[in-house]
């Protein structure tokens, strides 16, 4: 990519937040009041963010030791396989449209609060097309608005922790103690997951950010740990002001319970609104590097990798939007959503920790030098702990979907498969082994295996 200016670690940070923040509370909260009720709700997410800590940590090792665009797709096909990475790669093309329309059509609901007389999928619509506009301008535009974002979304958010907490009639020791069901428990926490996990937008765009190997595991911690601590305030804030919790549709209907008029439209407008623009954002530029990544190596088409005057994949950042576009126009709702984005994310997230496995075989010098010095071993426990709480809670989000979500999701493997097979065959005639390409080493890492070396070398 051309040499521009990067995201600085101040930037990673708000944009982690944003991400998650806007990912968490806004879209799943309800959702998962309502399946584990109000007892359990404060520490489902206290114990998500813990999961997300265990799930993401391999990646984490993975992006310190190794950075680049499309982080996990790039990880499976260089150290694992390259069938992996295609399976991965398609994966990334139904999450990521999907999380796009989850966020767009949040925001779409609480927009529809301040302006009822236009339609909610129009306004989903309009939001998506403006955000993809903004991100084809380049990281940097992208990130001074999600700054600004987030600064008004903590305000916001902070008018409705500090000012909700002086209206609970439950106690939080009440919340915190009392008993829920534990299966319960595993499938709101399943769906959570897919949200509170937003800080992992940054591994996407390595190629993109300075100092990326320690930039972004910083990043990635401060800003999950501040959010779990706001995740806990608001989701007591939620319970304790309304504990009829099967009549909360959206945390605006808390809010109205104890803001004024003006209160209430500045937390619909700078928080609820801002919160999702700021994961529609970060959304777009996580995916479509993805996209991005898998383009340059063949599996799509080669316009999906071409770069604009902004050094943006302006194609793939509309490849992802207008899929999710299309799937909003015809009517998946957010439930919809939100299910068909977890299941890829839970069971079948597992095949991105495979690589952990081949760092000391395939870049030994960058893994000891990296910036999480983790041992092998410890990496490995983690991996095995993560794979089974995925496939645990997997399989409880995969018990509350219905049968159109079945068979859109058989549909898209099914066509995921019998288009790999022709575009191998494709190439192939054209003179290009596409998996060999995915399993040549990018170039930037045998550099920094060759640093890690001579550094290695010098300690000695």
């Amino acid at each position: 990519m051309n040499e521009v200016k990067k995201m600085s670690l101040f930037s990673c940070v708000m944009m982690g937040i944003g991400s998650i923040i806007g990912a968490s509370i806004f879209a799943t909260t309800p959702i998962a009041i309502k399946i584990i009720g109000g007892n359990g709700i404060v520490l489902g997410f206290i114990l998500a963010a813990i999961f997300v800590f265990l799930k993401t940590l391999p990646e984490m090792v993975l992006i310190s030791v190794l950075p680049a665009n499309g982080a996990s797709y790039m990880h499976l096909t260089r150290l694992v396989h390259p069938y992996l990475g295609i399976i991965h790669a398609f994966n990334q093309l139904a999450i990521g449209p999907m999380k796009v329309a989850t966020m767009a059509l949040t925001f779409s609901t609480y927009f529809a609060m301040l302006f009822p007389s236009i339609p909610e999928v129009l306004i989903a619509v309009v939001i998506t097309i403006i955000f993809t506009i903004i991100t084809c301008y380049g990281i940097q535009i992208s990130a001074w608005v999600q700054n600004v974002c987030v600064f008004v979304l903590l305000a916001a958010i902070g008018t409705y922790i500090f000012g909700g907490w002086g209206h609970t009639v439950v106690s939080l020791k009440e919340v915190i103690t009392s008993t829920f069901e534990l299966t319960k428990m595993w499938a709101a926490m399943g769906i959570m997951h897919g949200s509170l996990i937003g800080a992992n937008a940054l591994m996407y765009i390595a190629d993109e950010i300075e100092n990326p190997g320690k930039n972004i595991p910083i990043a990635f911690l401060i800003s999950t740990f501040l959010t779990a601590i706001i995740y806990a305030s608001m989701a007591y804030v939620t319970i304790g002001v309304m504990p009829d919790f099967y009549k909360i549709d959206n945390l605006a209907t808390v809010a109205g319970k104890f803001m004024s008029p003006g209160m209430l439209t500045f937390f619909i407008a700078g928080g609820a609104l801002l919160a999702v623009v700021t994961s529609i954002n970060s959304c777009i530029l996580m995916f479509s590097r993805s996209h991005f990544a898998a383009a340059r190596d063949g599996l799509f088409p080669e316009s999906i990798m071409k770069l604009n005057k902004y050094n943006a994949p302006a194609n793939s950042i509309w490849l992802n939007s207008l899929i999710a576009i299309l799937a909003m126009v015809f009517g998946f709702n957010l439930t919809d959503v939100i299910n068909i984005t977890s299941i890829p994310g839970l069971l079948l997230s597992p095949i991105i920790f495979a690589s952990i496995f081949m760092l000391p075989k395939y870049f030994p010098n960058s893994y000891k030098t990296s910036f999480l010095r983790i041992p092998h071993w410890i990496n490995c426990v983690i991996v095995f702990v993560a794979s089974a709480l995925c496939l645990v809670m997997g399989s409880s989000v995969l018990a509350q979907m219905k049968p159109k979500n079945y068979l859109l999701m058989v549909g898209f493997y099914i066509a995921a498969g019998t288009y790999t097979y022709f575009r191998i065959r494709y190439l192939k005639n054209k003179g290009v082994d596409m998996v060999q390409n995915m399993k040549t080493p990018y170039q930037p890492w045998l550099v920094r295996e060759e640093a890690a070396k001579k550094e290695l070398a010098n300690k000695n």
